[in-house]
């Protein structure tokens, strides 16, 4: 396992990159990722098309080489877009020329059968040959918008890509990794994402270098992971079990049923595993399993914005009650509980608000609450050293709330980070718009009770894992 990261390391170190299979379309595949490096990445670009001749990119001109064998420049990146056919031709040529590290984004191999399979062995043949290493096929490759690195071939105007940020993401399946991405440019601010690798058939680069790497990576602070199968399943229990102890990784590993793993093996030639040993394995490593698209966004909001609590104890604040029972049901279901508060908090809760208000955690300022009143309740609570997290439930269709003033009350809050801090707004045009201001600011804000305490007891989890290891240094502490 020794120097496994540097596989990848090797790839984020380039400082010039080859676009095999260049095109003067905008539209097309190799067009997108020449215009993405042309517009954003610092280095040295190059672009192979065998019709040669001339292309302008950002208002620079590039020669189009008919060959890569016809650059004289060393290059450190070759990516390689081209009909599966013509795939071997093209990384016999990157061999030729010493290029040991390669991109094939082109699908149409072991993942559509028999046909695929053949050629996909006879690039393995040329790998070992020329000892390149190889990200793909059949996948998106990177994005670091940092290092301005965009090997996607969707283009802007379909696929938004998210700011740089502190989360770093591998995934087998492209089209998730897409979706995901997508989903993470409206989300909020968009500054979330430091590396995003999509693997897909896994020839050479599988999950173990990707974990190895990002674990090793100081500007990835989360790691958040879509797989579908393993290619070193060992080696990825492993280096998760030792890195999760410095910063927390969660995703999906899907194939958990038969039928899932049907639809695997024709996406990305997966093979299945035993999915209770895998749950097992993967949680004693301080792998974070969850199994919605919903969690995973519901992650990302968590663990890319807030400190990890001191222990489980919990305190709710609501304007309605149905809400505050809702989230007290789900304290339960994620192992949590709910905090008995301090008596100068329950006396400071008592002298403040009116006998019908319901002052024993959880907190119900009912329908008459006014923004000042959850301004009270809410420091109150998160003032508390009973209380290790605090959920912030509002109704907002209540006549005396002024959600302008409750949303500033909220945000000023949350900037505190000395503990978790979830709200969730509850309805529908405020509620809407209350969402959207709070997350244009990074404040963690759901659409249910639920949602936020399973947030909280995400974090509690990982907090657990990190205190029954000993190991309570985490990133998330030192924002």
């Amino acid at each position: 396992m020794k120097n496994m990261s540097n596989k990848l390391k090797n790839f984020f170190d380039a400082t010039s990159f080859c676009v095999i299979g260049a095109s003067t379309n905008p539209l097309k595949p190799g067009g997108v990722v020449a215009e993405n490096f042309a517009k954003k990445f610092p280095g040295k670009l190059y672009l192979v098309n065998p019709r040669g001749g001339e292309h302008e990119l950002a208002g620079k001109k590039y020669p189009l080489y008919k060959s890569i064998l016809d650059i004289e420049d060393t290059i450190d990146v070759a990516i390689i877009i081209v009909p599966a056919k013509y795939a071997p031709k093209a990384l016999e040529e990157c061999g030729k020329k010493s290029i040991t590290k390669v991109i094939i984004t082109t699908g149409g191999f072991s993942e559509i059968g028999v046909e695929g399979q053949k050629i996909q062995e006879e690039m393995l043949e040329i790998m070992n040959k020329y000892r390149i290493n190889v990200i793909g096929p059949n996948c998106l490759g990177l994005y670091a918008p940092k290092l301005g690195y965009d090997t996607m071939f969707l283009p802007e105007s379909k696929l938004k890509r998210p700011k740089s940020g502190k989360i770093s993401i591998f995934t087998q399946s492209g089209a998730f990794g897409a979706a995901f991405i997508d989903q993470l440019y409206r989300l909020g601010s968009g500054n979330w994402v430091s590396k995003f690798i999509s693997y897909g058939n896994a020839s050479d680069i599988n999950e173990a270098h990707c974990i190895d790497y990002l674990g090793s990576d100081e500007e990835t602070k989360v790691i958040l992971v879509y797989l579908e199968d393993f290619k070193n399943g060992r080696k990825f229990i492993e280096k998760t079990r030792e890195i999760s102890l410095k910063k927390p990784i969660m995703g999906i590993k899907a194939n958990r049923t038969e039928t899932g793993a049907k639809a695997g093996a024709s996406h990305t030639a997966a093979l299945s595993s035993n999915n209770a040993v895998v749950d097992d394995l993967l949680a004693e490593a301080g792998f974070i399993r969850v199994t919605t698209w919903g969690d995973l966004e519901d992650c990302v909001l968590a663990f890319g914005t807030q400190p990890l609590p001191a222990g489980d104890r919990v305190a709710i604040v609501t304007d309605g009650g149905g809400a505050g029972v809702m989230a007290s049901d789900m304290v339960s279901d994620c192992n949590l509980k709910l905090a008995k508060l301090s008596e100068e908090t329950q006396k400071k809760l008592d002298e403040s608000f009116p006998v019908f208000y319901s002052t024993e955690n959880p907190i119900d300022i009912t329908g008459s609450a006014t923004a000042e009143d959850y301004r009270i309740a809410l420091e109150a609570v998160y003032n508390d050293p009973s209380v290790d997290s605090v959920v912030n439930l509002c109704l907002p269709c209540i006549p005396n709330l002024n959600i302008e003033e409750y949303i500033q009350i909220t945000k000023e809050i949350s900037k505190r980070k000395e503990k978790p801090f979830l709200t969730a707004l509850v309805g529908g045009n405020e509620a809407i718009w209350g969402t959207e201001k709070l997350l244009e600011e990074d404040v963690p804000c759901f659409d249910s009770p639920g949602r936020a305490v399973r947030a909280v007891g995400l974090l509690t989890q990982y907090a657990k894992f990190l205190e029954r290891h000993n190991a309570n240094e985490s990133p998330l502490n030192q924002q």
